[in-house]
């Protein structure tokens, strides 16, 4: 897989879940109590700021959806000065 496919695919997936993170976080938690419950066998009990920290991981994962996108597009405009 060529690097700017690589940096295409990450984009999207940390743009897609940043924004998830942001709009969600209730939702991801309760999918978190779920697996934890399921899979672990433990109780999982979110404390009252775990959606501001849900919603700041979300911030953190777009930004990095966001410079995968720049380095991609700058991929692109050097192949096109080649």
């Amino acid at each position: 897989m060529r690097l700017r496919d690589t940096l295409l695919y990450t984009s999207v997936l940390c743009v897609g879940s940043g924004l998830v993170h942001l709009f969600a976080p209730g939702q991801l938690l309760a999918t978190a109590a779920w697996a934890y419950d399921r899979l672990l066998a433990v109780d999982f009990q979110p404390r009252p700021a775990a959606r501001t920290r849900v919603r700041l991981v979300g911030v953190a994962v777009l930004l990095v959806g966001l410079l995968a996108d720049r380095a991609r597009r700058g991929i692109d405009r050097v192949r096109d000065r080649a």
